[in-house]
């Protein structure tokens, strides 16, 4: 480059009037400042990033934005995906570090040694600075409430951090968990899955599918239109449906444009989408009115969770405690379940429709599915087993469920200390700082991940990748040579067979997160995964006509994948099972 272009731009300088001419020479001085500035911090985080193996309780590297204060603002909104990319990775590893955003510090670990640490540390609690901000500005509950979140520093445990002072009533956060863990892990795990699995044919019966071939415009909506109604059902109850047919609907329309609430914007910018969002609370609330009016203890069934108007225990144990917490009203908990109601299907459902297309739509794959369909089932149907029990026994349907997750789940998970400095090794997570974890990275690490010597890149989906055959040594879901430095015991089937194993995927696999925060409906969403991609592989046939599925990056940060594009199909029932 010559010096051509900054002369013409001094002597450009030399033409204006001096007021102009001061104003110019003031904003270049400072202009060159936030320049040097930058220039020291880049250079300082390539010196810490370079000694980063050898640091021990540092605070991770500070990740350079050019601008002070305003950091990484604006490529978080243009491009969180590529922002994701560049604080995750150094020199082609993952790494951690620090970002600063709007002033707010947030502390970026993705690199695997630091996330096993993480994950296993006793200080860890939830984020709770986190959830009081997303129930304000995302669910719409009154600052007032946020404000009990905010102050919960007990902790999520049964028993309170010694050092917190707060009401029992007020422990929102280990009453919002202990109730979730009953109800999705717990005691309500089974009665639920039944109830599941007991509606879903129900829907699809009523899509009028029979032998002969019935076109269909998107196979993402026709699962919102089975998978999703039978999944609020199983929590809610029929009569929140029956009271609001389109609730359903409503719960997916706000999910599209949940992001937009994500940077806090006051009502007056977002008018109809708050207008909406409300609109949901009123549905609810209506539905708590009906319910105290008609319930009756009698009718909880025999199983002692489900019954026809609150729908599940933990949705009646959620009036029980919640309302008790202070500034807690109907307004809030409608709000509080608007949240509960997209957390059971906003990624659940979709999640099970990418399971089933990738089996439908790969002819060799549906077939190894049938067959061992057959084996398993034994003349029984799918709706008359477990699926918790088929997800465990058919290795080749766990490793489609957890494959699934690998590709399509891009979801951020928070951790907070209140009370004490976290020691995770190398870096530090000061007191109350708030710490991020995105799977994405993770989940596409190609330094970790088998792909049979290149056959199965890590961004394309491989029924098998996580199916160990004793008789393969190039077999399972970590690469061969990575795996001989994590000295893993070699495990063996007495039978030879082989067999599903997440073992040693440990801080890498992570779509619902880690530690005591890992999401306490894991377990159903998996039974909910099987049953469904099970029962249409089984008894239907499904063809697509366009083999290509485009992915939107909408949704990132917030979970599965979204598709861009309606996947038009056609279906029929299957004539013979056999």
């Amino acid at each position: 480059m010559t010096a051509a272009p900054f002369l013409a731009l001094w002597a450009s300088l030399l033409r204006l009037s001096p007021a102009t001419y001061n104003v110019g020479v003031v904003g270049s001085f400072f202009l060159s400042i936030i320049v040097v500035r930058y220039i020291i911090n880049v250079i300082q985080y390539h010196l810490d990033q370079s000694s980063a193996r050898d640091a021990k309780g540092k605070l991770p590297p500070q990740f350079p934005a050019f601008v002070p204060y305003l950091g990484s603002i604006f490529q978080l909104g243009l491009d969180h995906k590529g922002l994701t990319n560049q604080i995750s990775w150094y020199k082609g590893k993952l790494t951690s570090n620090r970002i600063t955003v709007m002033g707010f510090t947030c502390y970026i670990f993705q690199d695997r040694e630091t996330l096993i640490k993480l994950f296993k540390h006793k200080a860890l609690a939830s984020a709770i600075d986190m959830y009081g901000y997303s129930n304000n500005n995302i669910l719409g509950c009154s600052k007032e409430s946020s404000k009990v979140y905010r102050a919960d520093n007990s902790g999520p445990f049964p028993q309170p951090h010694p050092k917190s002072n707060i009401l029992p009533e007020n422990r929102v956060d280990s009453i919002t968990h202990s109730l979730a863990f009953r109800g999705f892990t717990g005691p309500g795990m089974q009665p639920a899955t039944r109830r599941f699995t007991r509606d879903v044919p129900l829907r699809l019966a009523a899509q009028g599918i029979s032998t002969e071939w019935k076109e269909m415009p998107d196979f993402a909506q026709f699962f919102k239109d089975s998978i999703g109604p039978s999944s609020i059902q199983c929590i809610f109850g029929p009569t929140l449906l029956r009271l609001h047919p389109t609730f359903v609907e409503d719960i997916f329309k706000f999910d599209k444009i949940m992001p937009k609430f994500t940077p806090g914007f006051p009502r007056f910018m977002l008018p109809e989408q708050h207008r909406f969002r409300d609109s949901i609370a009123e549905k609810i609330k209506s539905w708590y009115k009906y319910a105290r009016e008609h319930f009756d203890p009698s009718m909880i069934e025999a199983d002692g969770d489900g019954d026809p108007i609150w729908g599940s225990a933990m949705i009646r144990n959620r009036q029980k405690h919640l309302l008790k917490a202070d500034k807690h009203d109907d307004d809030v908990l409608a709000h509080l379940d608007l949240g509960l109601a997209w957390a059971t299907i906003g990624n659940l459902v979709i999640s099970c429709m990418f399971g089933a297309y990738h089996i439908l739509q790969d002819k060799n794959l549906l077939k190894q599915v049938r067959q061992e369909l057959r084996e398993y089932l034994d003349g029984r149907s799918v709706h008359e087993v477990d699926p918790h029990q088929m997800g465990r026994e058919i290795p080749l349907l766990a490793s489609i469920y957890a494959e699934t997750m690998r590709v399509h789940i891009k979801i951020y998970s928070a951790y907070s200390s209140p009370h004490e400095d976290v020691d995770l090794g190398r870096w530090t997570l000061p007191k109350g700082a708030l710490a991020l974890v995105n799977s994405a990275p993770s989940h596409m690490d190609k330094t970790f991940w088998n792909t049979k010597n290149g056959q199965y890149p890590v961004e394309t989906f491989w029924a098998e990748r996580f199916i160990v055959d004793s008789a393969d040594p190039q077999s399972g879901p970590i690469d061969p040579e990575y795996r001989k430095t994590l000295n893993i015991p070699e495990k063996k089937r007495d039978d030879m067979k082989p067999y599903f194993s997440l073992d040693g995927c440990e801080g890498v696999w992570i779509p619902y997160g880690g530690g005591f925060s890992m999401c306490p409906g894991r377990f159903i969403a998996k039974a909910f995964f099987v049953f469904s991609a099970s029962l249409l592989a089984d008894e239907y046939e499904v063809d697509f006509h366009n083999d290509l599925l485009e992915i939107s990056n909408y949704r990132y940060g917030m979970g599965v994948d979204d598709v861009s594009k309606p996947i038009p199909f056609r279906i029929r029932k299957r004539e013979c099972l056999a």
